[in-house]
């Protein structure tokens, strides 16, 4: 395990990931990447017409995104390897996916249930689609 993404929203068991993600990072001397998906307001809100507070809500969710990453980063003060963050802009378990496959990942660790219980019981997990439709190995984290 060289590249392991480590997918955040925030929640309880995502810090939960983080922590099992610096674990398994001491032991193979793993360069780490971080990511927050920040939800695509068109996708589940299609209400939401007006750009202007579209524009606004997304950049208030952008900077609460980057928050997230910059404490996540603190979890790995002191770590020696490579930890990158990065913060992407749509639908959680395709931007996760693609994130992994084309930065050649060879684990991806996230939580087993994020914040957003609506869209969870509506759409699914974004742990059960991750792990329904990645071709690299997955841990989910309780």
């Amino acid at each position: 395990m060289k590249k392991i993404l480590v997918a955040i929203d925030g929640s309880e068991n995502s810090t939960k990931a983080l922590e099992k993600a610096k674990e398994l990072a001491l032991l193979n001397n793993s360069e780490l990447m971080i990511l927050n998906v920040v939800s695509d307001l068109r996708n589940y809100h299609p209400y939401v017409i007006d750009r202007v507070y579209e524009s606004e809500i997304n950049k208030v969710l952008l900077e609460h995104g980057k928050k997230l990453l910059d404490e996540a980063l603190k979890i790995f003060e002191g770590y020696e390897g490579k930890v990158g963050t990065s913060i992407k802009c749509g639908d959680a378990a395709r931007e996760i996916i693609e994130m992994a496959e084309k930065g050649g990942y060879d684990l991806v660790i996230m939580g087993s249930r994020g914040l957003n219980a609506l869209s969870r019981a509506m759409l699914g997990s974004v742990s059960n689609k991750v792990l329904n439709h990645i071709k690299i190995s997955v841990l989910i984290v309780r």
